[in-house]
């Protein structure tokens, strides 16, 4: 058992770059673990390590793993808000448009049917409440990766808690449409940069072999919030819905004050004891973690040294190129009308007379996200990335274009009329959506850029996401107004087709590769099996 043990201990010092020097003072290192720690006590560092101890699972959790994976599951508690956002139009939305003005300004007037006095807005106004949570999320994604580096990425994180909360509060006491405006714009600062400072800090704290899985919990936690807002929209009073809306950034806030700080950011502060006991928390107390923060202090000034500007990001071709296939893949991800279909899930499936109740109907759409975000950490373990990038557009065209094709046949012939025909085809298009066109447009922002690219990248393309997504969820009103749902699912069918195309063209597999390799193949050098799908560009002239 002893010999099990130091191989398994031996393989993640290898990994983290430890000597042989040091794999042989193994043991010795851990007997002396408890009395090592004394010194730094006495430096001043026994408020952190006091602090750390009274963190869940630090006693218990000597490897470290069950640590990390409670840590990324409160973190990304705050995708799990940012999902619960999203869903919470489909139902309140639903419940206070009036379809008898679509083109003039709706008076406010008050339902006499339930004790809480609601908002009636036309279908325009609606899509401004929808999609100003997008253009928040703008305004919140591109300055938090340079917030979280002078701040603090937990310190970011953590403070995001107060805008979603006056978000809600906004929405729930708003006397006019425009508080409604104003507090959804709010939320999406929260919402955006959530998702530009949760990837960062999970990547800060991950061990090599589980960042994969713990990175995709962001998906998973997203997924359940949507499912979690869907499930929200069944509760008949208002109250009760506005207050479990906004439990989940308190739930978040009061559980993640207690985590660490990233190491990494810690020690570019210069904060080295605090840095080790972080690691020390990530990894497990029977964890010797000097190797670990040795490579990490290396990491750490090689980033400070050759970091970029947004400005010289553009100058360098490969990143040109890396831009490109990440703007594209997010272009046609928004462009296949995922936001639409979350936003308005109630209001299509009302569109479609299903005997389905439209909050039961907008469930088990929740359900089929949830599911297939969950399994797809498998696949992409096992599917190279451009095969499950064709097969998600191609099966998403296929599923809009067929429920497209069915709104014409039952306007033309009323009395067709089918429950499983829409369920069935928006559960397939979400499904297949999260096996592919959902995750993998984020998970190549880490493998086709350099690391002390990545993180400019990230804000500027998540940025751009959630500009496509404003400008898909505004229009995807007027488009249904000017030629009806079933052409506005055939143009997102349409678009899903040429997303298709443009992988198959555009976009290099990177499942299995190395960065050198991938750059390789943006700078047309092919080595062993070629590759011919790459973007070709004329070099960027340095003048």
């Amino acid at each position: 058992m002893e010999k099990a043990e130091d191989n398994t201990l031996s393989e993640v010092d290898l990994e983290a770059g430890a000597s042989t020097e040091q794999l042989e003072n193994r043991n010795g290192s851990n007997n002396n673990n408890t009395n090592s720690d004394v010194p730094d006590n006495a430096n001043g560092n026994s408020k952190v390590l006091k602090r750390l101890e009274t963190v869940p699972d630090i006693k218990r959790d000597t490897s470290g793993i069950t640590t990390q994976y409670i840590t990324a599951g409160i973190v990304n508690l705050g995708a799990f808000a940012a999902g619960v956002c999203i869903a919470w139009s489909s139902s309140a939305l639903l419940t206070t448009t009036t379809e008898m003005y679509p083109d003039q300004e709706s008076d406010v007037i008050r339902n006499q049917t339930e004790t809480h006095p609601k908002l009636m807005m036309s279908p325009i106004e609606a899509s401004w409440v929808s999609s100003l949570l997008c253009l928040g999320a703008v305004w919140g994604a591109v300055p938090t990766g340079l917030i979280s580096e002078n701040f603090g990425r937990k310190k970011t994180l953590l403070y995001l808690a107060l805008p979603l909360l006056v978000s809600w509060i906004l929405v729930a006491s708003s006397p006019n449409v425009y508080g409604l405006y104003v507090g959804r714009f709010v939320g999406g600062v929260a919402v955006g940069a959530f998702s530009v400072g949760i990837p960062p800090y999970i990547e800060d704290i991950a061990e090599r072999h589980l960042l994969p899985t713990l990175a995709n919990f962001y998906h998973v936690h997203f997924s359940c919030g949507v499912l979690f807002g869907y499930i929200c929209g069944l509760v008949n009073s208002t109250s009760w819905l506005y207050f479990l809306s906004a439990s989940v950034p308190v739930a978040f806030f009061v559980a993640f004050i207690f985590i660490p700080e990233s190491p990494a950011y810690l020690l570019s502060q210069g904060k080295n004891s605090e840095a080790k006991a972080a690691l020390q928390y990530f990894r497990g107390i029977d964890n010797d973690v000097k190797a670990e923060i040795k490579a990490l202090k290396e990491h750490t000034l090689n980033y400070a040294k050759n970091r970029v500007t947004f400005k010289e990001l553009f100058t360098t071709r490969t990143n040109v190129k890396a831009l490109i296939v990440s703007f594209g893949l997010m272009i046609f991800q928004q462009l296949s009308g995922i936001y639409p279909v979350l936003f308005y899930a109630e209001k299509l499936f009302k569109t479609f007379s299903i005997s389905l109740t439209p909050p039961g109907a907008s469930i088990i759409l929740g359900f089929c996200l949830v599911s297939s975000t969950y399994f797809s950490t498998m696949l992409l373990k096992k599917v190279r990335r451009r095969v499950l990038l064709l097969f998600s557009f191609l099966m998403m065209s296929v599923s809009l274009g067929s429920l497209g094709l069915y709104y014409h046949f039952k306007a033309s012939n009323g009395s067709i009329n089918s429950t499983w025909i829409p369920l069935f085809t928006l559960c397939t298009f979400v499904s297949v959506y999260a096996a592919g066109v959902g995750p993998i447009p984020w998970l190549m922002l880490r493998e086709i850029f350099p690391p002390h690219v990545t993180r400019r990248a990230t804000a500027i393309t998540v940025g751009f996401h959630w500009f496509l997504a404003f400008g898909v969820t505004k229009l995807y009103q007027n488009l249904v107004n000017m030629v009806h749902p079933g052409w506005a699912l055939w143009h997102f069918a349409v678009s899903s087709i040429v997303g298709a195309i443009f992988v198959y063209f555009f976009v290099p597999e990177t499942k299995g590769k190395t960065l050198e390799d991938i750059q390789n193949e943006f700078d047309g050098i092919h080595k062993g099996k070629k590759h011919r799908h790459v973007i070709e560009l004329e070099s960027i002239s340095e003048g």
